[in-house]
């Protein structure tokens, strides 16, 4: 039977009201204890480490957006991470994963890994000899290069209160890489990639295009220090802290940032700031005036709102080109530099568009197809049923060999949601005994526990589409209903 080496998940977005994994009652108040779909996950991991033989736990990887800190406020998010550190390793003496756990933050929890840096920088410090140090803003790609200190990450530290308050005895190690994690086999002969995946979004990368555009003699091809030295203050403010702004449930951001993503609430946004910026007159020029900002101020909103995981693909073409850059560039320029030399085959795990799916690319700089596996996200992004977003868990294997499970697609009929072993459309012709394990006997869709999750999980998605509808109404009822407070309302 295979040994299950490494647990890949992404885009939880704990403490998130839009999160399946965040326990909130019908009405969408937070309640107490863990959310069941959180549950259920834990208990049908527990039962395929079981079922496949492994002795040693596996290492869990969470490659980004852990945490939801654009959306919800620190203690909301740490409360949900603590109920998921409880059930994976409360029991001492039965841990569902490793003591060491490996974290690649994400746009919304990018800030966990500014925290990391800050702190690295402070150690150079300390060590330099009259010269300043300039900051580091990536880690190296291999585990076994990471600076070594007794520094122990915030998300380290929120879990280790987590089981001190649960009585347990567990000592949980958090190590941070960013933006990129590889595991390479003894040969250097195989390679799995881990990352977030934001940078494959042109969105995640407009300071260095701006930074292309006032200097034009710039090399196109970033490394990925560079890429991250150029966006790291744009991804950190606008999505992993700005959204932090005010106090609890009278945030704005949270609504807007909700508002933003549906036309009809998003007009009223713009009418409303444009009623408080630039009243309603008769005088033509004002109309004008007004009927300019009004379309600008919309195209704004559409902009920003159309982003990858809106796509009505799995990647849109501007991401398929992101993703082949981002592997020519960055990922084979750390390969290169740690290993001297690009693996034979290679993996690719990320997140970001919350749309799992498996398929080979062909990618310039590489032997074969690199396989990538998205993981998708356990978030619910609209009201309507989007068939192509879902969460699935990427399993590795001991010859890693890399495999994904995916736990629902967000279907429009619940009766057709179902745990399934993603098939892989492209790859060298191999043998596959993890994946023919898991699918011909680990993973029997029909069966406990897959299938009762896959029942909770169609129950919950609906309840997170009708409460993310509510907000919606809510919101733009206020917007619309509420009289104009204008620059000198406060």
């Amino acid at each position: 039977m295979p040994d299950i080496r490494y647990i890949c998940v992404s885009d939880l977005h704990l403490g998130a009201a839009n999160s399946v994994l965040t326990n909130l009652d019908h009405d969408g108040n937070h309640v107490d204890g863990p959310a069941p779909m959180l549950t259920a996950v834990i208990d049908a991991l527990r039962h395929l480490v079981r079922a496949s033989g492994t002795t040693t736990p596996p290492t869990l990887v969470v490659h980004g957006d852990l945490f939801e800190l654009a959306l919800t406020t620190m203690e909301v998010a740490a409360n949900t991470f603590g109920q998921l550190v409880t059930a994976a390793w409360g029991d001492a003496d039965d841990p569902l994963f490793a003591d060491e756990v490996l974290f690649v933050p994400g746009n919304h929890d990018h800030h966990m890994w500014e925290l990391v840096r800050e702190h690295e920088y402070e150690d150079d410090l300390h060590g330099a000899f009259r010269q300043i140090p300039a900051m580091r803003h990536v880690t190296p790609l291999l585990r076994e290069k990471l600076p070594s200190d007794d520094y122990e990450p915030l998300v380290g530290v929120l879990a280790r209160r987590a089981l001190s308050d649960a009585g347990s005895a567990t000592k949980l190690r958090f190590h941070v890489h960013y933006p990129n994690l590889g595991l390479v086999d003894d040969g250097a002969d195989r390679a799995v990639v881990i990352t977030h995946g934001h940078y494959l979004e042109p969105m995640y990368r407009a300071m260095s295009f701006l930074h292309n555009v006032v200097t034009p003699e710039r090399p196109p091809r970033l490394s990925v220090a560079e890429l991250e030295a150029d966006n790291w203050a744009w991804i950190d403010f606008f999505w992993s802290t700005m959204g932090r702004s005010g106090e609890g449930d009278d945030a704005a951001i949270p609504v807007l940032y909700e508002l933003m993503q549906h036309e009809d609430a998003m007009d009223a946004v713009v009418d409303r700031v444009l009623d408080d910026a630039l009243p309603r007159t008769r005088s033509p020029m004002r109309r004008a005036e007004r009927w300019a900002l009004r379309r600008a101020g919309r195209r704004v909103a559409a902009m920003i709102a159309a982003r990858e995981r809106h796509h009505a693909a799995v990647l849109s073409a501007a991401a398929t080109r992101g993703l082949a850059n981002y592997l020519t560039g960055p990922v084979r320029g750390q390969l290169v530099n740690e290993l001297t030399r690009v693996p034979d085959r290679v993996d690719l795990v990320f997140g970001h568009t919350h749309k799992p799916f498996a398929a080979g690319h062909e990618v310039a700089g590489y032997e074969g197809p690199v396989i990538a596996h998205n993981s998708g996200g356990w978030v619910v992004d609209a009201v309507q049923a989007e068939p192509l977003k879902g969460a699935s868990i990427v399993l590795v294997g001991e010859n890693l060999e890399v495999v994904d499970l995916c736990i629902y697609r967000q279907e429009p009929d619940a009766s057709h949601y179902r745990v399934s072993v993603t098939e892989v459309d492209a790859g060298p012709d191999e043998p596959t005994p993890f994946r023919d394990w898991l699918a011909n006997v680990g993973v029997r869709p029909d069966d406990e526990p897959w299938a009762g999750m896959a029942d909770l999980a169609a129950r919950t998605v609906r309840q997170r589409q009708y409460q993310l509808e509510q907000r919606i109404e809510r919101g733009t009822f206020a917007v619309r209903t509420e009289p104009p407070v204008g620059p000198r309302g406060w």
